[in-house]
């Protein structure tokens, strides 16, 4: 793997065609965001490309893979594999078996521990959003700013961000933001599918939520804990978590959160830290990662085993 620049990526982008662009399963609005923009570059500059998630694209992020921009199956006749906003093979979801016969030409990611097998990595660990390489990427390529770009990053980088809220946003981030506004994109329609339209099933999931936080060592530690069963009974899909994440993380005293659900035959820890903590460090103890205030992993168990691992896990360090 090679460390790559900005002018190297585009110059490697620029010699190559037939692209599909891989975003992680349970995908959010960076990675989709990523790779929507990604894409309509790429098509802009005459190339072929499309981009892949194995896993559906919510509800929420729908407008951004008009025309075509999601292929709804891995294409059998792969030339050129790109990542974005993947950190690990484990993010591919579904398509983590792909990494033993597929070659990863490049990976564009954020992420502070990323490991994803590739030939070069285009890596940001200090931005907040995985839509901000893209956007810096743009002026190497060529590559024109329209709305439906300007759409797809500004859903990234607002994503990714809390809304331009968290302690790792930079000026940058703002002056981005800005650029993407000045397209005339109806960015309060975006916040409004971002942060506030919820459906029937994700108001019964945050009542489940509430019902079962949990709170350790004085209220530092806050976890919520779904099990298979409830989450079967309440209709959720791994998509509407998204919505319960914040919940634990937003009370008062809280330095580290996690909510804990069912997934494939294990368990997803979705971690999150509000000041001194760094998550990415415990969740790698796992095999998985992410950011300093946002992590998480699989843990082979089921609910209940993975909440009490972490409670003991973070004794005496809170």
């Amino acid at each position: 793997m090679n460390n790559v620049s900005y002018k190297e990526a585009a110059a490697f982008l620029l010699e190559r065609d037939g692209f599909v662009v891989f975003t992680h399963g349970n995908p959010d609005g960076d990675t989709v965001g990523s790779a929507a923009a990604l894409v309509r570059c790429l098509r802009g500059l005459g190339k072929n490309a499309v981009a892949v998630c194995a896993d559906p694209v919510p509800r929420k992020l729908l407008p951004l893979v008009k025309d075509g921009v999601f292929a709804e199956e891995l294409p059998e006749n792969i030339e050129t594999a790109i990542a974005v906003d993947v950190a690990s093979a484990a993010m591919l979801g579904g398509f983590e078996e792909v990494c033993g016969s597929v070659c990863f030409e490049l990976a564009i990611d954020h992420h502070k521990i990323s490991t994803l097998p590739c030939k070069r990595r285009l890596l940001m660990p200090d931005y907040i959003a995985n839509g901000e390489i893209i956007y810096e990427l743009m002026p190497y390529l060529g590559a024109k700013l329209d709305r439906d770009i300007a759409e797809a990053l500004y859903t990234a980088i607002c994503s990714d961000s809390g809304g331009f809220r968290y302690s790792d946003t930079r000026p940058e981030t703002y002056e981005y933001a800005g650029e993407l506004l000045r397209t005339g994109i109806d960015f309060a329609e975006i916040n409004r599918r971002l942060f506030e339209q919820k459906t029937p099933t994700q108001i019964a999931l945050e009542k489940a939520a509430y019902a079962s936080l949990q709170l350790h060592y004085g209220g530092k530690l806050a976890v919520v804990a779904i099990s298979k069963d409830q989450a079967e009974e309440i209709g959720a899909a791994d998509s509407d978590f998204d919505v319960i994440n914040q919940i634990p993380r937003q009370i008062l005293g809280v330095e580290v959160s996690a909510v804990i659900r069912n997934r494939g035959d294990g368990a997803k820890v979705s971690l999150r830290s509000n000041e001194y903590f760094d998550v990415a460090e415990l969740a790698k103890n796992y095999g998985g990662g992410g950011h300093t205030h946002a992590a998480g992993y699989k843990y082979n168990g089921n609910v209940a085993d993975a909440a009490n691992a972490l409670i003991t896990n973070l004794d005496g360090r809170l």
